[in-house]
Parts: C-alpha cells; sequence; structure tokens
C-alpha cells in the first residue's frame, strides 16, 4: 500500500480499464490502474417488455450484468422510472448493444449512451475533477481510494510543465514531409532539422529529456500530431509520445501515456492568453480531462457539468430534452427580445462620467429569480427548494468568479498572483456567458428558449429600474448597453457614483459596481451617417490616466499593430491635457501633429514591415471566397509554400500594392515580403484610425492634416457648445 499527495493530471479509459496519472508534489507522473465497467439504461414500453428485454440480456455473452434501478429520466418530471441498467463487457461490445437497443420495438428509450467512456467513468466512479489537488492510496499498481484536497483557495496553477513546438512542413507530390521542427521548453528554444524522419526522432528524443506534461502545438491533432507519427513510422520507429506504452488517444482527447497534447489555440480557448491557471478552471468545471476540456466548444463544456451533476441527483441522461412549444405569434414578439440598448450621445466629448456594471448580470439574475430549463415559462418553480439545474451548476461557479475578481483587484499590477487570478477569471467568464447563451439553443441537450426569453426580459426590467434610480438622483443617462450604464452629474465624485451604483444594486437585487470613472469619453457616430449613433464604439482617458475604448481600430486584432498603437498614442495626446476645454485647444494640435508625424513615417517608408501585418481570419474554405479577398490570395501564397490552411486559421498578409489588377499581386504573406509596402494604402489606415477619434469629439479631420495649427480661439465656440 502506498500513498501520493499531488494533482489529477489526466485519466482515459482503454479496453476494460481507466488509466489516470497524477502529478506528484515531488515532481514525479505517477500512473495507477482502475476497474471500469462501462453501463447504461434502458426504459422498457411495460412490464412485459421489461421481462423480455432482462431475459434477453442475461443471455447475452457481451453483457456483464443487468438490473433494474429506479432513475429519474426528465427535468420537468422528476418522478423516478424503472429502468434496466445494462453493464457491458469492456468498451469493445458497449456501441454495439446501444445501437441493437435503440432500434428494438420493446425499448422505449435509452439513456446515458451519449456520454463518453471517460466521462462516465469521473462521474460515476472517481468523482473528482481533473486538475484537481488529490491524495491517492494505491496498492501496487492500482488505485484504492481517491480523495480531493481543496485547493480552492490556491491561486497558482498546478505544476505542470510545457512544452510548445511548431512543425514546418513541405508538400510535394508525395505527400507532406517535415522540413524543420522548433520547440520551447523553460525558456530555452531548440531547432531540430535534417531529413523527415532524422527530425523527428531528434525532437522524441529532446521530449523525453526533457519530460513535459503538457505538449502544445498549432493545429496539433491535424498537423504536428499526424506529421510525426508519419515520419517516425515511415523510418521503422514506433511513434511513443507517452511515459509508458499505453496506446495515445491524441486525437480522440489529447491524451498520450502521460502527457496532454493541446492545440496553440483550442476551441474557444487560447493556453497563451488564460494558461495552465485558467485551463484548470475550464477542465474543473467542465469536469473533463484538460484535452477534451479545450478540444470542446463551451456549450458541451456546459452539457458535461450539467450531466454530472444529474447524475448525482439520480438521473439517467436522455440524449435530447429540448423544451419547446407552439405559441402565438403575440407572445413571441412580446418575449423574443434581446437586452435593452440606450443610444448614446455620439459626436461630442464628455466629462466625468462614470461606467456603472452590472456584475455578471445573467448568472445573477438565473440565481436570484431561480430561471432554469424545467421552469415553467422559465420562471422559478413554486416549489420552495426545489432542484433547478442552471442555478444549481453555476451558483458556486459564480461565487467563485466573483471572489477571483474581488481578490484580482487587492492584488499588485504586473504581479505573478494577479495574472494568474486574471487568467481564472476569464476562463470562468466564457463559460459563465456561453451558459445563458445557450440557455435556449436547440443543440443544448435540455435547452428551453422560455428560458433564455426570461433572461433577457428579467435584464431589460434591471436597467430600466437602473435608469429611474439614476435620473431620480439627478444623474443624466449618456449610453446603456444591456449591463452597463454610462451616466453623469456635474460635480459628482467617485463616492457618489460608488452610492449610485449601491443603490441601484439594492433596488434591482442585482449586484453592481462602478467599473470606471472616465475624465473624458466620447462616443463615435455611425460610420457614413454622423447624424446617428453607433453602439459600443468610444474611447476615453479615465482619472488614473489609463486609455480604455471598444470598437474601435485600436481593439480589433486585424488592424496593424502599427495603426493599432498609433490610435491609442492619438487618444493619449488628444485628452491627455485635462479637461475638454484643453482637449479642444492644445489636446487636438497636439493630435494633428501626432498624424502628420505618423503619415510621415508610413510614406517614408520608414515603418518596419512586422508592424504593418495584418490578420484577417478564414471564415470559410478558400474556394467559396471571391477572387479580389485578400485573405484568399494571402491563403493561396501559404498553400503555395507547404502550409496548410483551414477555416478558422488566421492568415497574415502585407498590402504591397492594393490597386493591382491581379489579386494574387496586392498582398504578400510576411514569410514572401521582400519589396516596399503599399505607402498609400497603410496611409488611408492611419487616417481613418485618426477620423475615428475626432469624429468621436465632433470634429472634421479631412482640411485640418494641410490647414495651420488649431488655437484656443479657433475652438472656443465648439468648448462653448460642451
Amino acid at each position: 500500500m502506498g500513498r501520493v499527495a499531488g494533482w489529477l493530471f489526466d485519466a482515459y479509459v482503454q479496453g476494460g480499464e481507466a488509466v489516470i496519472w497524477i502529478k506528484a508534489e515531488d515532481g514525479r507522473a505517477i500512473r495507477l490502474r482502475d476497474s471500469y465497467s462501462p453501463f447504461f439504461h434502458v426504459e422498457p414500453r411495460g412490464p412485459a417488455a421489461e421481462d423480455e428485454i432482462m431475459y434477453r440480456l442475461a443471455e447475452c455473452p457481451d453483457v456483464k450484468a443487468v438490473r433494474i434501478e429506479a432513475k429519474k429520466t426528465s427535468l420537468v418530471d422528476p418522478k423516478p422510472k424503472r429502468l434496466v441498467r445494462v453493464e457491458a463487457c469492456g468498451t469493445g461490445p458497449f456501441r454495439g448493444l446501444v445501437k441493437a437497443l435503440e432500434r428494438h420495438p420493446m425499448v422505449a428509450a435509452v439513456y446515458n449512451a451519449s456520454l463518453r467512456h471517460i466521462q462516465q467513468y469521473l462521474f460515476t466512479r472517481l468523482k473528482v475533477e481533473p486538475t484537481s489537488r488529490v491524495s491517492a492510496d494505491f496498492d501496487g499498481e492500482w488505485l484504492s481510494k481517491v480523495e480531493r484536497i481543496d485547493d480552492s483557495g490556491a491561486i497558482e496553477p498546478p505544476p505542470f510543465t510545457v512544452l510548445r513546438f511548431t512543425v514546418k512542413y513541405d508538400c510535394t507530390g508525395r505527400g507532406r514531409a517535415i522540413k524543420g521542427i522548433r520547440a520551447s521548453f523553460g525558456g530555452e528554444e531548440e531547432a531540430f532539422t535534417g531529413s523527415t524522419g532524422g527530425a523527428a526522432e531528434a525532437f522524441m528524443a529532446y521530449l523525453r529529456e526533457k519530460d513535459p506534461d503538457l505538449l502544445v502545438s498549432p493545429k496539433c491533432d491535424g498537423v504536428a500530431y499526424p506529421l510525426l507519427k508519419e515520419a517516425l513510422e515511415k523510418d521503422g520507429c514506433a511513434f511513443l509520445p507517452g511515459r509508458c506504452e499505453d496506446r495515445e488517444q491524441i486525437r480522440r482527447q489529447g491524451s498520450a501515456a502521460g502527457r496532454v497534447f493541446l492545440g496553440g489555440t483550442a476551441y474557444g480557448f487560447s493556453l497563451d492568453d488564460r494558461g495552465v491557471a485558467g485551463l484548470a478552471e475550464r477542465a474543473r468545471f467542465s469536469f473533463l480531462p484538460m484535452g477534451l476540456a479545450t478540444r470542446w466548444l463551451s456549450n458541451r463544456s456546459i452539457d458535461s457539468r450539467n450531466c454530472f451533476e444529474l447524475i448525482q441527483r439520480g438521473y439517467a441522461i436522455p440524449r435530447q430534452e429540448y423544451f419547446e412549444e407552439v405559441r402565438a405569434l403575440s407572445e413571441l414578439a412580446e418575449r423574443d427580445r434581446g437586452g435593452i440598448i440606450m443610444t448614446p450621445e455620439a459626436g461630442r466629448l464628455h466629462e466625468n462620467v462614470a461606467a456603472l456594471d452590472f456584475d455578471s448580470q445573467y448568472p445573477n439574475i438565473i440565481l436570484k429569480d431561480g430561471i432554469s430549463y424545467e421552469g415553467g415559462r422559465g420562471a422559478a418553480s413554486d416549489e420552495e427548494g426545489a432542484f433547478k439545474l442552471i442555478p444549481a451548476v453555476i451558483g458556486p461557479w459564480l461565487a467563485r468568479r466573483m471572489a477571483l475578481k474581488r481578490l484580482k483587484r487587492a492584488l499588485p499590477e504586473g504581479s505573478a498572483a494577479r495574472a494568474y487570478c486574471e487568467q481564472r477569471v476569464d476562463a470562468l467568464k466564457m463559460i459563465l456567458v456561453t451558459q445563458y447563451g445557450i440557455a435556449g439553443c436547440c443543440r443544448n441537450r435540455f435547452g428551453n428558449v422560455v428560458a433564455f426569453e426570461e433572461i433577457n426580459r428579467r435584464s431589460r426590467e434591471a436597467m430600466i429600474r437602473a435608469k429611474r434610480v439614476a435620473e431620480g438622483r439627478g444623474f443624466r443617462i449618456l449610453y446603456g448597453n444591456v449591463d452597463a450604464l454610462f451616466v453623469s452629474r456635474d460635480g459628482a465624485g467617485r463616492c457618489d457614483y460608488e452610492g449610485l451604483a449601491a443603490e441601484i444594486a439594492s433596488v434591482t437585487g442585482l449586484p453592481m459596481s462602478l467599473d470606471k470613472h472616465f475624465r473624458l469619453i466620447a462616443f463615435l457616430p455611425l460610420k457614413g451617417d454622423g447624424s446617428s449613433s453607433a453602439i459600443n464604439r468610444y474611447f476615453g482617458i479615465t482619472f488614473d490616466g489609463k486609455i480604455e475604448a471598444r470598437g474601435i481600430e485600436m481593439r480589433r486584432g486585424d488592424v496593424p499593430e502599427f495603426v493599432r498603437s498609433f490610435q491609442e498614442g492619438l487618444i493619449a495626446r488628444v485628452l491627455g491635457h485635462g479637461g475638454a476645454r484643453e482637449a479642444f485647444s492644445s489636446g487636438v494640435d497636439d493630435g494633428i501633429a501626432f498624424v502628420k508625424e505618423a503619415l510621415r513615417e508610413v510614406r517614408s517608408g520608414e515603418v518596419p514591415a512586422d508592424r504593418l501585418v495584418i490578420r484577417k481570419r478564414m471564415r470559410k474554405g478558400i474556394g467559396e471566397y471571391a477572387a479580389s479577398v485578400p485573405q484568399r490570395a494571402a491563403a493561396v501564397q501559404l498553400m503555395r509554400g507547404g502550409a496548410e490552411v483551414e477555416v478558422g486559421d488566421e492568415v497574415p498578409f502585407v498590402y504591397v500594392d492594393r490597386g493591382h489588377p491581379n489579386p494574387s499581386c496586392r498582398v504578400a504573406v510576411p514569410s514572401r515580403f521582400a519589396s516596399d509596402y503599399d505607402r498609400e494604402a497603410y496611409a488611408k489606415m492611419v487616417i481613418e484610425a485618426a477620423s475615428s477619434v475626432f469624429s468621436g469629439i465632433g470634429i472634421r479631420l479631412g482640411e485640418r492634416l494641410e490647414g495651420p495649427p488649431i488655437t484656443l480661439d479657433a475652438w472656443i465656440g465648439r468648448i462653448s457648445e460642451h
């Protein structure tokens, strides 16, 4: 007998058993085996059918055991039913048994069959979330007992080591051939070149030497993993990426015998942005191994947690229980609406503005009002203490996110602890926001469109109440967007705004806080229609000097870094002199000079090409784009160079001649860029970014670029307007 303390690193099922890996506190990776028998439940069509099914299954050589169990099968009708539990002889015959019984005329429904084996093992036997801190007892190589150690107060991520690598390859008539591998571990980089097999073998030796836990590679499942496997097998070498000879399950769930393979950017989850700390939060919420938690979208992660919670409460999981009724058109017109928008006052500069934010508004509405899939018309059940799935799932995680947000504010800027905290907060935010978004989705196993509508309705009510409270206290509403109010009052200070937030929270029953306190803020008009206001497009400077913006060039990933940096600098120059009067005098003068200098840099060719790279995501296949679309031309260039470009990939390029009659000659990918960039194309981007800023404060940029310096007297009329 032995005992080990550490972190539940990975788990997978192979054959008739489960394997779990624990990363011990002393750094060792420990492999333990556990028994696993897959099972599912069958609902017979009456007592006679039950007897017949029990008899036939008892005689089946692929069935290990059958028995009757009482299980709840519906959220709407939680009364238990008599079900036949069918335990298969391993994972091999499992799928065949399920399919046969689903087609059988005596079977009304089959339950728990849509869960993966690893989910069933984790939910019904291990009952510990992957990445959790654990203490495990074992006898030889067999697990005896595992207990979760509470580490909810820990900010640092589990001590999983990370190796990143990229496989470069050429496409030839005989397929793809590796031309090099670059890897980094512990801050050091290595390059492996030579023949296809030689580079792969050298990398595998490096992998064994460094012994990492996590392997991160762009397009892991479609490129890096198959290329390595093919190269090694062609040279007669076995592909053994793990710590033992267990069969790897990389494409299935990222598991590789004691290591986990992740993509550079997994579905909705970037390890670069959210780190191992965020990955741990996502895996624990999802109740999934890390490889699956990143390969599945948030809706499937939520479904996984839903299924775990229901199984613990005596439910058998149906394939689908989506709720939607036939309703009158008048009811749809009344209920089928989103959150409330209050149009901003655009094209002018506002002073002393507070952004008040409902903290996690939708999740808090769900908890406060008990909204869930099973509630009639999306409302709370009348039965006191009745189980409600959505509140039961999100309640602990919302409380955790709010506690982490409070902790983050108290941690020093730039500290590692604050970064870990932020990664955890962001990972949970993605899941909690998705919980609202999929509430009425037909692909949600338990979706109920009325629950989704009810959340929106109560959100609108909360915003209207907040508006009335603010206006009743003499504040002006400058802008409102679903869960945020931008308010102002002459002479108001931070304490006044915090008091208003507290009063709104008291009236609505939803937590609200002062998110940002702007010294100056401007809301943009619609492009091409200066008389109308754009939604969620603004910029400003807070009282502590921080530039904040939404919906403009500096916040867009498909804008070159030079232009993003330029626009942020322009805002700082225009708004950084004090109040509105100073902005319209010395601020505008400084801003115009800054624009002219940026244009000079661009037009003289001084800007490095790497600061002009544009990145566009491929939203569809190359063949579906018109020839004139720049990302298509860039994707073709990449493919000619041996790269694979798929839907969802970001394609980088630089404009070299935007007006060329041949679309293929308008752009160049960075690896093929060897000439000058299109200076006028980038000058136009600079002007557009500058126009966004100046239009926000009601100034036409145009002639100012060529005219004389702007003086205080020239703007005295505009200042008086504000």
